[in-house]
């Protein structure tokens, strides 16, 4: 009885063993004898071949969901370096329409890796292919596929917000992937991208597939994930339009200042997008690089400019909640000018004594040189930074400005201890001077006074939490809000209100301020303002070279608004 439950162990392995040696040989004799024919043709002259598939990338839509940018598909022409043979390099060249030099040099750097496709032509037609196709099996190497190609619907009113894409210098990328270059298909790259495939197939010893590889699955392409943004693509359509009526080059900036949603960031001129997508001519790049209005120039938010009288909303602001002054204080009369020193700082018009709301209506800058005094250019920058001026407002925005607020280090740095003084105070209390900021920038100043302190930080990309506001709460004072708000509505309903004319018809009611920023050349005309009803939003217009921002900036920024509340009542 003893021996035989010692057996047992020994009978199990033994039967295990057999099993497995039973299973071994079944696959050996299925892959040497059932499938023996198959794999001696792939080893005698077949390889298989691994192509990546890339991804199409996600869709950007504006918040009405109205699709801007979208893939479609479209013919590419790629090469296998190991595969393809210089000695055809005149022929494919010819068929690509390309330089046999521009072909040596794509395979030549290409050479580090040799097995992987590399993209010779995208963006192609059935035309365009046909030729190639018809060559295609006596040239070794030589492929053809379909692959997504980046389309944008609205190319010229959004060229600088999604901007556009090009072929990825990443050395870690697959040859021929696609990349975000500007815009939101730079910044949100990786979210937009997706993630590429692989395909396998079987080829012959002249590259062309035999058949489809019956061995390991093919990995399918990840689309991207799709991107909403806070612009009304018809508003955007509108304000471009307006701008280009002008045949100036200038920006329009559009707020919700309840919820900080960017609506409109048009900057003009602009530029058709798909031509990157496609790919660009050097006539076509040449043109672009030599005009000079410079159309790859985001004036919205890249651009940098004097923000002019539009800044004696913060001075005056900075007056009243730092207790400088009140809303009845009448300093001396305005004659057109104010002398200090040897230097003589000018008006434009002579404007007698006026208080405060007198003074932001009808934009007097000699009760500012007089007031300003009596505070610190410190203080004042101070009091600029927290209206957002003088930093950058979003992430998302890679190439936007901060801007410049100049203080006493700046100055001390810029012109030494005793290369400024007071004068520079009385410059930059009306706007001028070293002071640099962006309509972006400008429109959440006034975005601030809109919402008495209480509007977010300004977004791109959609979202629906609610955001903390920007403007401290420890500076928000009713009484300097009331003041500058009621300056702002003075400077439209007064009959000596800059924006009296312009506005004097509108439905709504408004609250505005001019600027005229002094440039090299004829002024930048500017016009900041914000409306409760029936949309909570705030409003920047810069025309540049457009002289006085009452009569050239004020009948855009009320032509836009109008049109836009006509859609929204």
């Amino acid at each position: 009885m003893f021996r035989k439950e010692k057996q047992w162990p020994s009978l199990a392995f033994m039967i295990t063993t057999l099993v497995l040696f039973m299973i071994l040989g079944g696959r050996l004799f299925y892959l040497q004898i059932v499938k023996g024919d198959y794999y001696r043709g792939l080893s005698s002259q077949n390889h298989i071949r691994v192509v990546t598939k890339p991804a199409p990338r996600g869709l950007i839509s504006d918040r009405n969901g109205v699709v801007l940018a979208d893939s479609r598909p479209s013919f590419i022409v790629t090469a296998i370096p190991s595969e393809f043979d210089s000695t055809n390099t005149e022929q494919v060249a010819s068929l690509l329409g390309i330089t046999e030099e521009t072909l040596s040099g794509i395979l030549s750097q290409a050479s580090s890796v040799p097995h992987r496709p590399v993209v010779l032509s995208t963006s192609m037609s059935v035309e365009d292919v046909s030729s190639i196709a018809e060559c295609i099996y006596c040239i070794p190497g030589i492929l053809i596929d379909v692959a997504p190609q980046r389309r944008y619907h609205r190319p010229d009113d959004f060229c600088h917000i999604i901007g556009y894409v090009g072929l990825s210098d990443d050395p870690e990328s697959f040859r021929g992937e696609i990349t975000g270059r500007t815009g939101i298909e730079f910044s949100l790259n990786e979210t937009l991208r997706g993630s590429p495939g692989l395909h396998r197939e079987v080829v012959d010893a002249m590259g062309r597939v035999v058949e489809e590889y019956k061995g390991t699955d093919s990995d399918e392409p990840v689309p991207g994930k799709n991107v909403v943004i806070t612009i009304d693509a018809e508003l955007q359509r509108t304000a471009l339009e307006h701008l280009v009526k002008t045949t100036l080059p200038g920006a329009v900036v559009i707020i919700d200042y309840v919820t900080g949603d960017i609506l409109c960031a048009a900057s003009s001129p602009s530029f058709d997008s798909n031509m990157f997508s496609r790919g660009i001519t050097r006539d076509e790049w040449d043109a672009l690089l030599q005009n000079p209005a410079n159309p790859l120039y985001c004036r919205a938010w890249t651009a940098s400019y004097p923000p002019a009288s539009t800044f004696k909303i913060i001075t005056a602001y900075w007056l009243i909640a730092e207790g400088l002054i009140n809303e009845n204080t009448m300093p001396a009369p305005c004659y057109g000018s104010l002398t200090l020193g040897d230097t003589e700082f000018g008006c434009w018009t002579a404007h007698g004594r006026l208080n405060i709301i007198q003074s932001l209506a009808r934009s007097c800058d000699v009760f500012f040189y007089r007031t300003s005094q009596l505070g610190s250019l410190n203080e004042l920058a101070e009091y600029a930074e927290f209206f957002g001026l003088g930093s950058r407002l979003t992430e998302i925005l890679t190439d936007e400005r901060s801007g410049l607020v100049p203080d006493s280090d700046y100055f001390n740095s810029a012109y030494g201890p005793d290369g400024w003084g007071l004068g520079n105070l009385l410059n930059i209390s009306i706007g001028q001077g070293e002071l640099l900021t962006t309509p972006l920038q400008m429109a959440a100043m006034t975005g601030v006074i809109a919402s008495r302190g209480q509007m977010p930080l300004p977004c791109l990309i959609l979202q629906r939490e609610e955001m903390e506001p920007f403007f401290p709460a420890e500076v928000c004072d009713d009484t300097a809000f009331d003041v500058v708000t009621e300056g702002m509505l003075q400077t439209v309903i007064s009959r000596r209100g800059t924006l009296y004319g312009v506005f004097s018809d509108f439905p709504w009611d408004f609250w505005g301020k001019t600027g005229t920023a002094e440039c090299s050349g004829e002024d930048h005309a500017i016009v900041v303002g914000f409306s409760r009803e029936p949309e909570p939003v705030v409003i920047c217009v810069i025309i540049e070279h457009g002289g006085h921002g009452g009569s050239v900036a004020g009948p855009v920024a009320r032509d836009i608004l109008l049109s836009y509340f006509e859609r929204s009542d």
